[in-house]
């Protein structure tokens, strides 16, 4: 090939080497935008800020229709988790979306932007970065490095619903008498007006009137609305345990340790497992009350929780999805 001809064809392979290295920034920017829509709209009010999976399959099936293949829940899924873990993104990085995906495991900032420098550095291959990923997630669960996290249904009931009961006891209980489940093992005599009123097995609910007093109400609901409460945070333990003061309603109180339903934060003496509990502290420090929806204990008799809270702006945040898509715990 003569030299004109040879610099042409050099000019080339770098206009080509240029142009899809811009189609593959582009495709980065893309997907990082995406998923700042998707949770600008789960949180907005829009669509209650639940991080459940009802709005991601219901765009998956709208975007395949008019885009084609690549919008799966599964990609929608690491494009939220990809903006969530880098919600200051660079659109200089030169970084491509294979290598965002393989280190969305990496729970630690400081050694995700290590790892990406030594990805420039040596231009590491997907596999070399594949097998540092590994040896970083040393958990006694092992992450897949390229699943996005799988979330959870949030459960979540209806504040101050309670069930009414009857007493079980070996000896005969008093005639009449009946019982306001009030949760956590707690329970309340119904006066005589109560008795009068509801049945055993009647689901309740204290509603304020106009006048600011409590008035109890029948509800033609199912279970899924008792066991809701206000709580006051005490002492965040670690990443997925909690101290409280939960308000049961009428007056009473009860201190628990609550353990978030369905995920598990790295222990405390890793690094780790302290920034998960700094995270959990750092979220809620502003908040006066978190809402819980709980129902059983494990095996460690605390109780296992939902939890949510009202963030700065006024949106409703679901903790144990929040941790999840953060990558500060995986799922149980």
């Amino acid at each position: 090939m003569k030299t004109p001809a040879l610099n042409r064809y050099r000019l080339l392979v770098t206009d080509i080497v240029r142009i899809a290295q811009g189609a593959r920034q582009a495709q980065v920017t893309a997907y990082w935008e995406i998923g700042r829509r998707i949770v600008q709209v789960e949180q907005a009010g829009n669509v209650r800020a639940t991080h459940g999976t009802g709005l991601l399959k219901k765009l998956s099936n709208d975007l395949t229709k008019d885009l084609g293949k690549g919008f799966s829940v599964h990609n929608l899924q690491r494009m939220r988790t990809f903006y969530l873990s880098n919600p200051k993104y660079s659109t200089s990085s030169i970084l491509d979306w294979s290598h965002y995906v393989e280190l969305m495991p990496v729970r630690d900032q400081a050694k995700r932007k290590q790892l990406e420098n030594i990805i420039v550095r040596e231009d590491l291959s997907i596999k070399a970065l594949r097998r540092l990923v590994k040896a970083e997630v040393r958990r006694k669960k092992v992450i897949h490095p390229t699943a996005p996290p799988e979330l959870l249904t949030p459960v979540r009931g209806t504040l101050y619903t309670y069930r009414i009961l009857t007493p079980k006891a070996a000896q005969p209980a008093e005639a009449g008498l009946l019982l306001i489940d009030l949760g956590f093992a707690c329970s309340r005599d119904a006066d005589e007006f109560t008795r009068k009123r509801f049945k055993a097995g009647d689901v309740i609910q204290s509603v304020k009137t106009a006048s600011g007093s409590y008035q109890l109400q029948k509800k033609d609901v199912t279970s899924d609305a008792l066991y809701t409460y206000q709580a006051t945070v005490e002492k965040v333990v670690d990443g997925d345990t909690l101290l409280v003061i939960v308000d049961l309603g009428f007056n009473t109180r009860t201190r628990q340790y609550l353990r978030l339903r369905g995920i598990d934060a790295p222990e405390m003496d890793t690094k780790a497992g302290k920034q998960a509990a700094d995270f959990v502290k750092k979220r809620i420090a502003a908040v006066s009350q978190i809402i819980l929806t709980s129902s059983r204990s494990d095996k460690y008799g605390r109780y296992l929780a939902d939890i949510f809270f009202i963030d700065s702006q006024g949106r409703e945040v679901y903790l144990n999805n929040l941790l999840l898509e953060t990558a500060h715990a995986v799922r149980m």
